[in-house]
């Protein structure tokens, strides 16, 4: 199979590190991208590199796609897939010669994977390319260059890339690279349905995807500039005494958390009180992340289901879709696990299970909050300390995004930093004085 050569053109740094690696990830047979901010450097590329395929952004500085692939069909007939989060532009993008039209992922969860849609486009693009060029050649022949350009609102500058930028567009994406799998769920009942094997299967590509995810922040932080954080010895660590034996723990995570919660479940052993996870993840994947996790782990881990008692060495992790709340009657713990409404944007959140906690079960409970794009969980978390209980958080060294962590330690949230390596320990410690 020959090697196919693909163009992204995007002033989002993010996304054109995302989209490179979700290609390469979905894309069978030899790969090779180039990378553009903007159409005069892609215009450079394309002489340098021969694309096959070239995949287009709408909205950019100094000229926006519709008018660059208009200009560029009169010289190179190039397939073309354009992307944008504005559909309004898909009849503009096909009337100036766009092969395709995929819609950018919203802030919000999708149910397409639109990494996968991204690269099955450009192999079709790629395995039609003789006609499309052929189509595109006559398009030429009848376009007039002067005529007016399609009204397309100008896009604002590109900000420089720093490492609060990086968290801003990072965010657009942080729950959008979902794999599709043929599953739906019943209406009111989040039951499963479709083949389960195929289901099953679609739970490492959606991990593969945050995965990839999480490497671009890791990368693109390099870029910034920003020095690296110096890492967190256990030495340094002074673990909390809780002011009453902890019979509850609440765990908070997002980007970069499914790794982090592997790493730190499979280390922990009985005995141990209930733990419950918020961490933000797309539903469905919920449960199949808990069940990969549940054979891992001498621990038990389960997702969490309305009225669930908790039980000690069994860890909850929370439906995507669904706020989670701690119930305390007599002494006893159970769960409340229901449809939203999104807090802060998230459902689960962070925020909604802590503030539970908080008032639910005070100084005998214990909070973590790893790894994770924004605020979730820090507020609320201070509200747990307040409370008494022990609260720790994830370091900047660890965290593949320090985010959420951050902002809990700048609250007085969190009482002491824990390197992601020692999260077990320390959690179990805590536990069991």
């Amino acid at each position: 199979m020959s090697e196919l050569k693909i163009l992204i053109v995007d002033d989002s740094l993010f996304f054109r590190e995302v989209l490179a690696r979700g290609l390469n990830a979905n894309l069978s047979g030899a790969v090779q991208i180039e990378k553009a901010g903007d159409p005069f450097e892609a215009r450079d590329k394309i002489l340098s590199f021969d694309p096959d395929v070239m995949i287009l952004d709408v909205e950019m500085p100094k000229m926006n796609g519709i008018e660059f692939l208009r200009r560029l069909v009169v010289q190179y007939a190039l397939p073309t897939v354009v992307l944008s989060s504005r559909p309004a532009y898909k009849n503009l993008a096909l009337e100036v010669g766009a092969f395709s039209f995929v819609e950018k992922p919203s802030t919000t969860l999708g149910s397409g994977d639109f990494m996968k849609v991204v690269a099955d486009e450009v192999q079709k693009a790629k395995d039609n390319a003789e006609q499309l060029i052929k189509d595109m050649q006559k398009k030429a022949a009848e376009t007039d260059i002067n005529r007016p350009a399609p009204v397309v609102p100008p896009a604002p500058m590109a900000p420089p890339v720093t490492p609060q930028s990086i968290v801003q567009s990072a965010k657009k994406l942080e729950n959008s690279t979902i794999v599709y799998s043929p599953i739906s769920t019943q209406a009111g009942n989040g039951e499963l349905k479709g083949n389960p094997a195929i289901v099953k299967s679609n739970l490492s590509k959606v991990m593969a995807n945050m995965k990839i995810m999480a490497e671009a922040v890791r990368d693109i932080k390099k870029q910034s500039g920003r020095p690296e954080p110096v890492p967190i010895s256990m030495d340094q660590v002074k673990i909390p005494v809780p002011p009453r034996k902890v019979e509850l723990i609440a765990i908070g995570a997002s980007t970069g958390g499914t790794e982090a919660l592997s790493q730190i479940l499979k280390a922990l052993r009985p005995p141990l009180p209930p733990i419950v996870i918020v961490q933000h993840i797309p539903p469905m994947f919920s449960r199949l992340f808990s069940e990969r996790l549940n054979n891992e782990c001498e621990i038990r881990v389960k997702e969490a289901a309305d009225n669930d008692r908790l039980e000690p060495n069994c860890a909850y992790v929370a439906p995507g879709e669904r706020q989670m709340r701690v119930k305390n009657t007599g002494g006893i713990f159970t769960l409340d696990v229901n449809p939203g409404p999104k807090y802060g944007g998230h459902c689960p959140s962070v925020d909604v299970l802590f503030e539970s906690v908080a008032d639910n079960i005070g100084d005998r409970a214990m909070g973590v909050i790893l790894t994770g794009m924004g605020e979730d969980g820090a507020k609320m978390m201070l509200k747990m300390r307040q409370r008494g209980c022990v609260t720790i958080g994830q370091d900047e060294a660890s965290a593949v995004v320090y985010g959420m962590p951050r902002v809990a330690f700048e609250l007085g949230a969190v009482m002491q930093q824990v390197p992601l390596s020692g999260m077990a320990t320390v959690i179990t410690t805590i536990a069991r004085q």
